[in-house]
């Protein structure tokens, strides 16, 4: 059985608007998440404003809630990477996540690999593990790209993150979903899209996608793909909509319940979840 967590991304102060972390926390606890993925700009601008991530961790935990991942580390040169997993493992130390969402800027070739490896060193020092995640748009693009990292690694110290929107958008076929170990498997995001206006896969990624069932992802054939494995584990839903992010479409509130409710009946939801 799965269990729901809420990703703060779509209000990110990557984007240039108040995250408002406490009152996302909120939402998302009154919606039915107890479950929370915090991003690393969001966490950066709350520490800027002279306040401690402690305080989140009391939030979290007045609750019910737990931080389940926070997004994101790139790997590019070495000693960026390293110095930028240094800082992630300050907020897991608090936070507590199990998986550090991680992108993959560079090709992979043995110096990433030897790169990730210390990445890996650096997290497994606050429990946490990198989770590459495959994008249509960056060198590791497909599960085989990703598992190459993992592969060099070994899977208990790394996995994959499986998002429907890679996956609908990018080269993988349900066939090469089909036939990934379900031991590669970190989590999965949740996310449905509307039909593409453009070529630009960034700006549909991040402006475009829609609650599960509202877009047009093939998102029943997916999760019996996944379930079909055995796999039953955490489900980030990261709807990325800009309409929903400036407030024009509607509140937080509504936002979270729509994203729980939409998520919620894709998968059998854990007891106690809600």
């Amino acid at each position: 059985m799965a269990q729901l967590c809420f990703n703060t991304f779509n209000r990110s102060a990557y984007f240039g608007v108040e995250p408002d972390l406490p009152a996302q926390i909120d939402a998302a606890g009154a919606a039915g998440f107890r479950l929370f993925g915090p991003d690393t700009f969001s966490l950066d601008a709350w520490v800027a404003d002279g306040r401690d991530v402690k305080e989140l961790a009391r939030m979290l935990d007045a609750k019910g809630m737990q931080c389940w991942e926070l997004a994101a580390l790139d790997l590019t040169g070495r000693d960026e990477t390293l110095a930028a997993a240094r800082h992630v493992a300050e907020f897991a130390a608090v936070l507590r996540p199990l998986w550090i969402l991680t992108n993959v800027g560079l090709p992979v070739d043995r110096e990433l690999c030897e790169t990730f490896a210390m990445v890996c060193d650096v997290l497994a020092t606050v429990g946490a593990r990198p989770a590459i995640e495959y994008l249509p748009f960056t060198p590791a693009n497909s599960i085989a790209t990703a598992k190459v990292l993992v592969d060099h690694v070994g899977a208990p110290r790394a996995g994959i993150l499986f998002d429907t929107w890679h996956h609908f958008r990018g080269p993988d076929t349900d066939a090469d979903l089909g036939a990934a170990s379900v031991d590669l498997i970190a989590y999965v995001q949740f996310d449905d899209a509307r039909p593409m206006i453009s070529d630009d896969l960034v700006a549909e990624t991040i402006n475009r996608r829609t609650f599960p069932g509202e877009g047009e992802f093939d998102l029943a054939g997916y999760c019996d793909l996944m379930m079909a494995k055995g796999w039953d584990g955490v489900v980030s839903v990261e709807i990325l909509d800009d309409s929903w992010r400036d407030g024009s479409a509607g509140s937080l509130h509504e936002f979270a319940q729509r994203a729980y409710d939409s998520s919620a009946r894709y998968w059998t939801i854990t007891e106690g979840t809600r």
